[in-house]
């Protein structure tokens, strides 16, 4: 019998990547209720297999403005139809309800800055409903102040730039149309989010007194894009997805643990969400996490850096 050797380097197993960075930002305290977090992805240094050039996206409830500031091109579905290319660099993305795959095609350096929905809604006064699982051309949502500050963000010459001249856009326009709400302090994301959400449930009990619940949930649901209900769904799997990586109760004994602290009503419901919003079970996505470059977003608290 023939003796068949095997070239590992022909063997593309999605492995992590050395060679890229990821980083997060968060926003200084004037614009912590706006601001979730300013995320650097790049992959200029690193030459990307297939597998590992996917990015395999969480659920969230955020907005985001996503630059493609150099390299190469994105094969991320937006909207109905195909954009130039030059108008592929900016992309306005609404909140996800559903696990996302999307594939970056060469060396590129990326950058996003995520927005809590009703902030945005407050700044925009655009629907989020007309976003949910949305991918758009910014240039075709938003007006022309965006536009030139998202010119300005794809010119700066670095991370830190870039996040200047957007605090400086957001700021004078924040700041007027702000609500009070509790001090985001932590970076952890079950009491970011936690807190972000009881706000806003009060603030719409506050602004709808003498309304309907169907009134209350139609307003709740033109500010975050979802019902207050599926919006505590997507902040409960969230936060999940963080502890449980985090403690590494996916790969460990302590699903149980994870399971009653995170409010499920026992492990075979926690398995049965994660799945539904990760495409994975518990044990299969810790691994995925731990070894697949692609699974990159999910190591994202990791990636906190000073300013």
């Amino acid at each position: 019998m023939q003796n068949m050797a095997i070239n590992h380097l022909d063997v593309d197993d999605g492995a992590i990547h050395p060679g890229t960075r990821t980083s997060l930002f968060q926003p200084p305290p004037l614009l912590a209720d706006c601001v979730c977090a300013y995320v650097v992805r790049d992959t200029l240094n690193a030459q990307l297999s297939p597998k590992q050039s996917f990015s395999h996206l969480p659920v969230s409830p955020l907005v985001s403005i996503v630059w493609l500031i150099q390299g190469g091109r994105s094969s991320m579905p937006i909207g109905d139809g195909e954009w130039l290319a030059s108008s592929r660099r900016v992309v306005l993305r609404g909140p996800r309800t559903q696990p996302t795959v999307w594939q970056s095609h060469g060396p590129a350096l990326g950058f996003s800055l995520t927005i809590f929905p009703d902030a945005f809604h407050a700044l925009t006064d655009l629907n989020v409903t007309s976003l949910l699982d949305q991918a758009r051309n910014l240039q075709t949502v938003l007006g022309k102040d965006w536009q030139q500050m998202a010119i300005d963000v794809l010119r700066a010459g670095d991370d830190l730039e870039r996040i200047q001249i957007i605090e400086a856009f957001l700021t004078p326009r924040w700041i007027p149309v702000r609500a009070p709400r509790p001090a985001a302090t932590s970076p952890d994301g079950l009491t970011l989010f936690n807190d972000w959400v009881d706000a806003v449930a009060l603030r719409a009990s506050a602004s709808t007194l003498g309304q309907s619940t169907r009134q209350r949930e139609r307003l709740i649901k033109g500010q975050l894009g979802l019902p207050m209900r599926a919006i505590r769904g997507l902040v409960r799997m969230e936060s999940t997805l963080t502890r449980g990586h985090g403690s590494n109760a996916f790969g460990g004994p302590s699903l149980v643990d994870v399971a009653h602290a995170m409010g499920f009503s026992d492990q075979a419901h926690l398995c049965r969400e994660v799945k539904r919003y990760s495409g994975l079970n518990p044990t299969d996505l810790q691994r995925a996490i731990e070894t697949q470059e692609s699974y990159w977003p999910y190591r994202l608290r990791q990636a906190l850096k000073a300013r």
